[in-house]
């Protein structure tokens, strides 16, 4: 998708690229870059003594400054970004995370792999992620952007109708062009599984899985792969403006049950069975459960009638993003994170028990939930 062009072998292609007549505007990041620099090296010993404009005159020669550049062609954005190379721009773009991820951790976080299956709620999982410094990715989405996404996607009307794994991996390749992604532009079926878990002899196997798709045909096959190869797998669901977090460490206990048990043995279930629409919707309501918010318990009763799918705010996204995008670090990290359900309930931590306010989602009990969700 971009072209990262080396003065030492490429200068003839960044010459050609930034001719008037290619039309690409060209942007130089050194001048931002280089006065930060300054400010991070000053703190150092060896650094102390120099002002900024001292710092760079000392240390950076002009022949020094082009040896150590790199030009990021983004061609969607007609433009040619001079940057500094990967070892220079990651020490910056990562020096505010410094104590609060200490550097074996930042290390271990740039180097793991990381799969993210499903880019709506994965979409922001991925954002979270590679804010914080995560490098390498396996991405797998097969939907486009349509209108009800935007109000969670981090995308733009000029954008309807692309592929949302496109999408994904221009917003993160423009943040940090150096980041490693491979595309499963069909999303994860079991024909691609083998590729995208990492199995097999020559294979990286992933360091964790998010899995963040609708099919639970597929959500069911992933989750029996991963087990049987101990790939740790996350799982972040929104809850009106919450989230739930759901744990499963095959790398740590290769038997533990699909979706904590809550299903029972969903691997005696066949594909087509799992993707009959009755089954599916039941399934949904136990691996969810109804310890959800009473608006999103009213809204689930309305997949269908007047609403298109799954009820979700931007809101939840953007929460479960940062929380599935801590909880892949905690693993990689080697944090403790037992397997088992999590929750965030961010409107509760504001308003308490006036959270779920009053109205016709809190007539709904328990009882009749389960009995209008059976109707499906």
């Amino acid at each position: 998708m971009i072209e990262i062009l080396d003065p030492a072998a490429d200068s003839a292609a960044i010459e050609a690229v930034l001719a008037p007549e290619a039309g690409y505007r060209f942007v130089d990041g050194w001048a931002t870059a280089l006065p930060e620099m300054a400010a991070l090296d000053r703190q150092t010993a060896a650094g102390r003594a120099l002002d900024p404009e001292g710092y760079v005159a000392a240390v950076w020669s002009p022949q020094l400054l082009e040896r150590s550049s790199r030009y990021i062609v983004y061609p969607w954005r007609r433009s040619v970004v001079k940057l500094p190379e990967r070892h220079y721009f990651r020490w910056l773009r990562t020096a505010r995370n410094r104590y609060l991820i200490d550097a074996d951790e930042q290390s271990a976080w740039a180097g793991a792999l990381v799969g993210i299956a499903g880019l709506s709620v994965g979409a922001s999982v991925l954002t979270a992620c590679a804010l914080t410094g995560a490098g390498r990715f396996r991405l797998a989405d097969v939907d486009t952007l349509g209108p009800t996404n935007l109000n969670r996607l981090p995308a733009s009307v000029c954008d309807l109708g692309m592929s949302k794994l496109e999408l994904a991996q221009r917003r993160t390749l423009e943040l940090d062009p150096y980041t490693e992604i491979d595309p499963f532009p069909h999303g994860y079926t079991p024909d691609c599984a083998a590729r995208f878990l990492g199995l097999g002899a020559g294979r990286e196997p992933l360091a964790v899985l998010l899995e963040e798709m609708d099919d639970i045909a597929m959500k069911v096959d992933i989750r029996l792969r991963a087990r049987q190869a101990r790939i740790p797998v996350l799982m972040v669901t929104d809850n009106g403006d919450n989230a739930i977090l759901d744990v499963e460490r095959y790398d740590l206990d290769p038997d533990y049950p699909l979706f904590h048990g809550r299903a029972n043995d969903l691997g005696e279930l066949t594909t087509a069975r799992l993707a009959d629409p009755r089954i599916r919707v039941r399934l949904a309501n136990l691996l969810v459960g109804s310890e959800v918010t009473p608006r999103t318990r009213y809204s689930l009763t309305q997949v269908g009638r007047s609403l298109p799918s799954w009820p979700q705010l931007g809101t939840a996204a953007t929460a479960a993003g940062a929380l599935g995008a801590l909880a892949a670090r905690l693993v990689v990290t080697r944090a403790e994170l037992p397997s088992g359900r999590y929750r965030l309930r961010l409107d509760e931590a504001i308003l308490g028990d006036a959270a779920h306010g009053s109205g016709r989602w809190n007539e709904l009990s328990e009882e009749e939930f389960a009995a209008l969700m059976s109707r499906y």
